[in-house]
């Protein structure tokens, strides 16, 4: 159970340290320059650019308004709240903490598996699962009280494999939607800077001041 607890805490510090990271983001530049009009002249024409989406694109185009929505709410809210950096907070915490905590934690839910039964050549789970090679039966396991694992082996491992499953692919969505709202929160940098077209030097530079 050691190794499980070390492993959850572990987990939980990276899930604060990203969270933490998002919020001094925005806190960074949320109210400090203003709202643009390219930002909302380019909100505005979301149907226009929606209509002519098609395929993955159409689906990209629908996220990113979603996306560039939040973003440009709370720049507004930033505005109101621009020296009063504890009252923003206290608002960025009541609306999205806990649903970015939750969306943060869906991969940990993998843990639990590791909780119930252990880990292999680790802690012994809630679930203690007989480590004798030698209980293969009901004639030579009468008194042991685990789990026996010659009764529950296939279901255990097909357990096993879906929840390997399961957390790989939690934990790929999880970084591929970070991913992807930092790339819009760099764009949205990009349009109230009224810069359709940079060159690399000049993105580099922008994401080092997003950053």
């Amino acid at each position: 159970m050691k190794i499980i607890m070390d492993i959850k805490k572990r987990v939980h510090s990276k899930i604060l340290l990203v969270f933490q990271f998002f919020f001094n983001i925005i806190l960074k530049y949320v109210g400090n320059t203003g709202r643009s009009n390219n930002v909302e002249n380019y909100l505005k024409s979301y149907k226009n650019r929606y209509s002519r989406k098609k395929g993955l694109s159409k689906l990209d185009c629908y996220c990113e308004k979603k996306v560039l929505d939040k973003i440009h709410g709370l720049y507004g809210v930033g505005e109101k709240l621009r020296n009063e950096k504890k009252s923003f907070k206290k608002f960025f915490l009541k609306k999205y903490g806990i649903g970015l905590i939750i969306f943060a934690l869906i991969p940990a839910v993998g843990f639990i598996y590791s909780i119930l039964f252990g880990v292999k050549n680790g802690g012994r789970g809630i679930f203690k699962l007989c480590v004798d090679i030698e209980h293969t039966n009901d004639g030579n396991s009468l008194q042991c009280n685990d789990v026996h694992q010659y009764k529950w082996d296939t279901t255990l491992n097909n357990i096993g494999y879906f929840n390997y499953v399961f957390t790989f692919i939690m934990l790929f969505v999880v970084l591929v939607v970070v991913i992807y709202i930092l790339m819009k929160v760099i764009k949205y940098e990009k349009l109230k800077a009224g810069k359709s077209k940079m060159n690399i030097k000049e993105y580099c530079t922008l994401c080092k001041d997003v950053f």
